[in-house]
């Protein structure tokens, strides 16, 4: 990723932070092999933002100033349904346990 979209993304709060802080380092283990296996996909829009292991195994974002909660959730929705659709294109898929959801 070009260093301007680095500094755009992290001025924005649309980019995570390297860990720091000893909870974070050490007993979680967050800053294991940083930034390696950590990825982030950014949608032109600036509205829609995939995490990788940061500190969930995924996180989901769709934002946008206003109010227009209906507008969030849909492109929330339609992003969550593309990414399980291409997800099975690559014989992958989301994991789902019957009682842990």
């Amino acid at each position: 990723m070009p260093e301007e979209m680095v500094k755009e993304l992290r001025g924005n709060g649309n980019l995570f932070q390297e860990p720091t802080g000893p909870a974070l380092l050490a007993a979680a283990g967050a800053g294991r092999d940083w930034p390696n296996n950590r990825g982030i996909f950014c949608a032109d829009s600036r509205k829609f933002f995939v995490w990788v292991n940061e500190e969930d195994h995924m996180r989901i974002i769709s934002m946008e100033e206003g109010g227009d909660i209906v507008a969030i959730f849909t492109r929330w929705s339609k992003g969550i349904e593309k990414m399980r659709t291409v997800l099975e294109e690559l014989d992958s898929g989301f994991q789902f346990d019957d009682h842990f959801g």
